[in-house]
């Protein structure tokens, strides 16, 4: 009983989390749509790259997975976690602010402006990120989500007003009002935590928390700058090797490829704490549990996703995106082989507490994908990124899946094999959910 009830709650937790991401999606492309039609292109550049580059060195200069790891896997009371952390956080937003301000007083007119407002932006980012990693290593993955996508609600609701309702339609202006929804974003977890940022006042820093989640962050950090280089070196290399209209084409298909990846987030989201929390056999068997549904899921929706490839593109990016379809198909093969990954980093990561793992692999596949890329764009064009991106995604899971045996107490078959109690688990967790629901109604 106690492992199908914690089947339960990873499986509820995974669809809490899928319909925010499917609702954050939504927000977003309503964002892109509402900047694309009041902006000017080349403001909406400047607007767009502010917000890319702050959000990514946001993520990545935070310590939420160290703060999620020593919560989750090391059992530190989250109030101690929040304290120490935000010591670290504050400093890289004082930071922030002042290379903001460099920027204003160094560069000229609007440029300076934009600087300024960007450095102002990332502090929130930071905070939020960081206390949200605590929230994750609770196992309280709506208010997780609500506090990571709260931001991006607010954001829109702002836009909308600054650059209809006032007119103001300049990069200036709309990343002022982006940067204003990111402070108060921050108020949820003000009111609902308010001892987390207090803790200071009543407590001194702990130098070995300081310096564990600082080693932690570190190698993270590093981890997420090669993660997102690796997600996005093909299309990269499309530009330098082929054309910008097939950089254009191969980024269609790209944003096809990568909706899969909602399904794999959500179960490594939703199980996040469970897999730092529990015994190393235990979170082996969850992980393993979880790698087998996702990759089960994934293979439906691949499926799917490659036989429709030819009217998808044409229906969500027009007739001219028809040459996606082939390079999207290619794709769809990648991520279904890179799907669990998210699964097998939450055990390297927050179980075993060696992020240096995640950060081998994520270079391992970074080196596959340039080296392929280089042979096969110059000769195929977009068509070669497609198979270059697989292959590198193939060398990184088959390491990942070789590593995670190694380490994990789990055989091979229990990773791989669909087993018939994991088909019958769909509609019995479906009415066990059901009735969860109509006894809180």
């Amino acid at each position: 009983m106690p492992r199908y009830d914690a089947a339960v709650g990873i499986a509820a937790g995974s669809l809490i989390a899928l319909v925010f991401r499917f609702g954050a999606t939504f927000l977003w492309a309503a964002i892109g749509v509402l900047t694309a039609r009041q902006l000017s292109v080349d403001e909406r550049g400047a607007y767009a790259s502010a917000v890319v580059f702050t959000s990514a060195v946001g993520g990545i200069t935070s310590l939420g997975a160290a703060t999620g790891y020593f919560v989750a896997n090391r059992r530190r009371e989250p109030a101690e976690v929040a304290g120490n952390a935000l010591v670290l956080a504050l400093g890289a937003s004082l930071l922030a602010l002042v290379s903001g301000a460099a920027a204003w007083l160094a560069l000229p007119g609007d440029l300076g402006r934009l600087g300024l407002v960007a450095g102002m932006l990332l502090p929130p980012n930071i905070i939020r990120n960081t206390l949200n990693g605590i929230v994750l290593g609770e196992g309280r993955v709506t208010w997780f989500n609500l506090i990571a996508n709260l931001p991006v609600a607010v954001g829109f609701m702002l836009l909308v007003i600054v650059l209809i309702g006032w007119g103001e339609r300049t990069a200036v202006a709309a990343l002022a009002a982006w940067a204003a929804a990111q402070y108060l974003g921050l108020l949820p977890l003000l009111a609902w935590r308010p001892g987390w940022w207090t803790w200071l006042l009543r407590h001194r820093p702990n130098p070995g928390l300081l310096r564990g989640m600082l080693r932690f962050t570190l190698v993270s950090g590093l981890a997420g700058v090669v993660g997102l280089l690796n997600y996005r070196i093909d299309l990269l290399l499309v530009v330098s090797l082929d054309s910008r209209e097939g950089a254009g084409i191969y980024a269609s298909a790209i944003a096809g490829a990568e909706a899969l990846w909602l399904f794999s987030s959500s179960i490594a989201m939703a199980s996040f704490a469970r897999v730092g929390a529990e015994s190393r056999e235990e979170a082996a068997r969850i992980t393993a549990t979880g790698v087998r549904h996702t990759l089960l899921i994934v293979t439906v929706g691949a499926a799917a996703l490659a036989l429709l490839a030819p009217w998808a593109v044409v229906v969500l990016f027009g007739p001219d995106y028809r040459p996606a379809a082939l390079p999207l198909r290619i794709l769809c093969i990648g991520t279904l082989l890179y799907a669990p990954q998210s699964l097998l980093n939450n055990y390297f990561a927050n179980q075993l507490g060696r992020p240096g793992i995640v950060l081998v692999l994520g270079l391992l596949s970074l080196a596959f994908s340039v080296l392929a890329g280089l042979a096969l764009i110059p000769v195929y064009g977009f068509v070669g990124a497609a198979w270059a991106t697989t292959a590198s995604y193939l060398a990184s899971g088959a390491t990942a899946f070789a590593l995670f045996l190694w380490l994990a107490p789990v055989s091979p078959c229990e990773v791989w094999r669909i087993r018939r109690s994991d088909l019958q688990r769909y509609p019995a967790l479906a009415r066990e959910l059901a009735s969860r629901a109509r006894a809180k109604a």
